[in-house]
């Protein structure tokens, strides 16, 4: 069973599809390549392409962007690099099973938002956060300079602001948790910040955590805010992980709910 599996029940009104997007990392390619990547990649992420579907072969490719066949080769390299195909000889170009995707690919992070909305996806996303950010948010009250603790400081006034409607509140939040990664001055939380931004905007659409009280959660932010500020950073990281905690708690009784309907419909 894929561990990306679509949800199939409407969890809080989160059946649907996303249509925020990452911006594209990679531009490093030749536009006609870059966007075969592109459109390919997004298939084989929404299941458009799968691994016990045909993938189209290297004629149909070129044929369909008018491209040559270098193009294409070039274009299918770079997503074997991501992990979403294998391309052996006589046997074709195959998509990989998604347990193999690198999730941790910038592209492959923002086709995954173009999916149906997926709780068990989340509930990965949120464990994982938890395992970076209480640390991120210490190291930042421990080695962030004063520059970094005032782009953090300025990124909390923008949160405030936004609940007030000066901007929007998905993007401050993003620059929020950013900052923190960046004031860890740790290179690999650093490279982390395509990972939390996904999961932010997948987490926009599980209704269910704006029950949790939007001023609760602006007061947490501030919370770890006045904890890095003073270089507390057993405070920072608690709060910040106390935050992460009850939002995974909700996902995961949400889970239960969905697993006992599951149950009752087939009793």
């Amino acid at each position: 069973m894929s561990f990306l599996r679509d949800s199939v029940k409407d969890v809080g009104g989160a059946m649907e599809i996303l249509t925020d997007t990452l911006p594209s990392r990679d531009t490093t390619l030749g536009n006609l390549t870059q966007r075969i990547v592109q459109d390919l990649g997004s298939a084989i992420i929404t299941g458009e392409f799968t691994s016990d579907t045909p993938f189209p072969n290297e004629a149909d490719i070129c044929k369909r962007y008018g491209a040559s066949r270098s193009i294409v080769r070039e274009a299918v390299k770079v997503l074997n690099a991501k992990g979403l195909v294998t391309a052996r000889p006589r046997r074709g170009t195959q998509v990989r099973p998604d347990n193999e995707w690198n999730l941790m690919d910038p592209d492959v992070l923002s086709w995954l938002l173009k999916r149906r909305f997926n709780l068990p996806l989340l509930i990965d996303f949120t464990r994982t956060r938890l395992a970076i950010e209480p640390m991120a948010a210490q190291e930042a009250a421990r080695t962030g300079t004063q520059s970094q603790l005032d782009v953090i400081e300025q990124a909390m006034r923008g949160l405030r602001e936004a609940r007030m409607g000066a901007d929007d509140p998905l993007n401050a939040d993003i620059r929020f948790h950013l900052s923190l990664l960046e004031a860890s001055n740790n290179r690999f939380f650093f490279h982390m910040r395509p990972m939390v931004e996904a999961a932010l905007r997948f987490a926009v659409r599980f209704d269910r955590l704006e029950g949790a009280g939007v001023e609760r959660d602006l007061q947490v932010h501030d919370e770890v805010t006045q904890a890095i500020l003073r270089r507390d950073g057993a405070g920072a990281s608690a709060a910040i992980k106390g935050l992460l905690e009850q939002n995974l708690h909700v996902m995961l009784k949400a889970l239960e709910e969905v697993s006992a309907s599951d149950v009752k419909a087939t009793a």
